[in-house]
């Protein structure tokens, strides 16, 4: 079961950054790492082929989707500010967390991640 997403700090900065000027649209990226113990811990970002982004949703397509097992997880933003996972983002989730980045995307506390369920998960920034 995973408790934890472990992300270098260079990751969650460039999150946090491609997030602010994204807005106040939404950005999406896909998050690629491993598991360990009770975490997942990423190690670098990749963007999704042909994603098209709006103020309420990113959609991308499946199909054009790397094969490639180390993708953990998906990290997008909300300009609305809501921290939470709506419906649709757990229907299209992939991997084994979510990221969600919320307005004003200026410290670390911007940044929440979730499992499949939606249960909160602590984040875990290292230097």
């Amino acid at each position: 079961m995973v408790k934890k997403v472990v992300l270098p700090s260079t990751v969650a900065d460039s999150l946090l950054e491609i997030a602010k000027l994204a807005y106040p649209l939404e950005m999406l990226a896909l998050l690629r790492g491993e598991k360990r113990g009770d975490g997942v811990y990423v190690k670098e970002l990749l963007f999704a082929p042909l994603s098209r982004h709006s103020s309420s949703s990113v959609y991308f397509r499946l199909d054009l989707m790397p094969m490639d097992f180390t993708i953990v997880g998906l990290a997008h933003s909300h300009p609305s500010g809501i921290p939470k996972p709506s419906l649709d983002d757990l229907h299209s989730f992939i991997g084994r967390v979510m990221l969600i980045l919320i307005p004003p995307f200026s410290s670390y506390r911007d940044i929440y991640a979730f499992d499949s369920d939606g249960e909160r998960l602590r984040v875990v920034i290292e230097a």
